[in-house]
Parts: structure tokens; C-alpha cells; sequence
């Protein structure tokens, strides 16, 4: 009976991808329309700090992998003898955050069979500005407080018994406690952009649609965060590898992609644990570069990373949408939505 349970329970997770990806192709025209404003300015600003790092900063150090693609860190040094470190990626992550409310309103309409257009999407995204950038302020600070949390946590009971299975089970919590508000949290979009609500109320109210389904909640986010990560890590590890075969820097980071190295891809879930100054990671395969490497490459890379970004974004839009309507009477079915939805 119990086996019997789990299979229902894959089959209709199983069956929610294949909706959601049914969804997508059939508007991926839309959703790409709708991000293309914001991928352009990441795309400006990205390069123009790139430039920045390769004419006015000649101390630095490059390092390539299969989760980020490639960073870029300098060290400034004053005066008073204290020091700032700098690392720098992409600034798409951002901006495409800030494209979830636009696409989670695109997908409410398409659901509703609704017909929208760009403009309007952007121009009540707009509206909501303060409502969007007040939620993500207080996100910010709620996570940079639980992370000062743990960080003394670590200070006050690990530093002096210095006890790894102790600073490891700090560790486990602070991860639990962070995935926790996350999924509570997740449908904040939903609440600010389709039913008008503050920041606060937004937060509130999807603690309320996301009350006794946690789990369910969790298993889909981690799914679609695992097969994320085998996509990027797989695309990455392909480029890299290609850069490698015109450009001899990136030889290094080519050997440890073709070694056995090359199976904590399919982990697809990045992390690492720093303890006694020795750095553990697990699902990613990266390497300091011994020089500084030509602008075009890391212009490739970072082409390469904004798209496959941009190409995840709407499938989180699409899924915590999903949930959303489920929880509030609707679900989307083969691209369309069932009779009980909401309006």
C-alpha cells in the first residue's frame, strides 16, 4: 500500500514537470520577451564592469567552473591597513529576480487564457515597485540576520572546542532554517503582483497557502533545483572544455573535467564548508587560473551563463505559479486552467 502511495505521488510530480515545460514551450516566445529589458541592461553593466576589472584593476585573480562560470576577484588596500575584497560574477541573477514578478502576472494570464501583452505586464509591474523592492529588502535583512545567528553560534561553542561534527551540525541548521523560510516564503510574488498586497501581507499570505504542504513544497523546488544545476554544471563543463582548445590557460580546468572529477556535476546541487581554513565543496568543479585570461573568453562565458539564466528563470516562475493557483482553487492542465481556477 505504501509502495503503492509513493508511485502516485512520482507520477504526479512527474506529471507537474510535463505540464510546466508544456507551458513554457508553448509561451517561451512571451516569457523571453518579457526578460529581454532586463537581460540587455545585465548584459551593459556586466560588461562595462568587466572592462573595469581588465583595464583599472591588473591585480586579480580569475577562477572558471561549472556552477558560476567564471569570477573575478581584486583586493583594495587603504591607507589605515585594512583590505576589501571584490568578487564579481554577473549581475544577471539580480535582474532576473526582479523579473519573477512580470512573469509569475505572464503566466497568471496565459493560465487565465488571457491575452497580455509585454507593456502591460511591465507597466503593472511598475505599479508595484515599492511593494517588490520592500519585499526583497526585507529578505535581505531577514537572512543577513539568521546569518550573523549562526556565525556566532560558530564563534561562542565551535572556535573554542574547535569540534568539526559540532561546527557541521551548526552548519546542517543553518541550511535547514534557510530552506525553511525560503519555501514558506516562496509565492511572495504571487501575493504582491496578482493580488495587490504590501510586502508584509505578501509574506503573510503565502505562509498561509504554503501551511501543511511544506514537504510537497520542498520535494518540487529541489527537484527543479537539482536538474537546474546538472544543466548549468553540463553546459559549463562543455564550454570550458571548448575554450580549452584555443585558449591554453583554461587546460587545467580541462583535466579535472575529463577525470572522475566530472561526476560531482550530476550531484547538480552546489556546496561547500570552510573549517581551519580548508575549503570542502561538493557538485562543483572550478580552478584558479594562472593568468589573467583574454576578454573574449570570459565574454563567451558570461553570454553563455546570462542565457541559460534567463532560460531557468520562467520555469520558477511558471512552477511557483502553479502552487500558487492550486492552493487558491485553479491548476494548470496542458497549458490551460481548470474550471474551478480563480479570477
Amino acid at each position: 500500500m505504501i509502495g503503492l502511495i509513493e508511485n502516485r505521488r512520482t507520477l504526479r510530480i512527474l506529471e507537474l514537470f510535463s505540464r510546466i515545460f508544456n507551458f513554457y514551450r508553448k509561451h517561451f516566445e512571451l516569457f523571453w520577451k518579457v526578460m529581454i529589458p532586463l537581460i540587455l541592461l545585465s548584459f551593459l553593466i556586466d560588461f562595462v564592469v568587466l572592462n573595469g576589472f581588465y583595464r583599472y584593476f591588473p591585480n586579480t585573480s580569475w577562477v572558471v567552473g561549472t556552477s558560476e562560470g567564471f569570477s573575478v576577484t581584486t583586493v583594495f588596500e587603504s591607507m589605515q591597513n585594512w583590505t576589501f575584497t571584490f568578487t564579481f560574477s554577473s549581475f544577471i541573477t539580480i535582474f532576473l529576480w526582479f523579473a519573477m514578478c512580470p512573469l509569475a502576472l505572464t503566466t497568471f494570464h496565459r493560465c487565465h487564457s488571457i491575452n497580455v501583452s509585454v507593456q502591460s505586464v511591465w507597466q503593472r509591474t511598475l505599479r508595484r515597485i515599492g511593494s517588490i523592492f520592500g519585499a526583497s529588502f526585507l529578505l535581505l535583512v531577514w537572512f543577513l540576520c539568521i546569518g550573523i545567528c549562526f556565525l556566532l553560534l560558530s564563534v561562542f561553542f565551535v572556535l573554542p572546542t574547535n569540534s568539526f561534527p559540532l561546527f557541521l551540525l551548526i552548519g546542517i541548521a543553518f541550511i535547514f532554517v534557510i530552506s525553511y523560510f525560503m519555501v514558506r516564503w516562496s509565492l511572495f510574488n504571487q501575493g504582491i503582483i496578482i493580488e495587490n498586497l504590501t510586502a508584509l501581507q505578501a509574506f503573510r499570505r503565502s505562509s498561509e497557502l504554503v501551511r501543511g504542504r511544506w514537504w510537497g513544497f520542498f520535494v518540487r523546488y529541489l527537484l527543479l533545483v537539482w536538474g537546474s544545476g546538472v544543466l548549468t554544471g553540463l553546459i559549463f563543463a562543455f564550454t570550458l572544455i571548448q575554450l580549452s582548445i584555443v585558449e591554453p590557460g583554461f587546460m587545467a580546468i580541462r583535466n579535472e573535467l575529463l577525470s572522475e572529477k566530472s561526476i560531482g556535476i550530476l550531484l547538480g546541487i552546489e556546496a561547500w564548508l570552510l573549517y581551519s581554513n580548508v575549503l570542502l565543496g561538493i557538485g562543483d568543479i572550478n580552478l584558479a587560473l594562472s593568468s589573467t585570461p583574454q576578454f573574449w573568453t570570459i565574454g563567451i562565458i558570461l553570454v553563455i551563463k546570462t542565457l541559460i539564466f534567463a532560460f531557468l528563470t520562467p520555469l520558477w516562475a511558471i512552477l511557483t505559479t502553479h502552487l500558487y493557483l492550486e492552493q487558491t482553487g485553479g491548476e494548470i492542465d496542458n497549458g490551460e486552467i481548470l474550471e474551478n481556477s480563480m479570477v
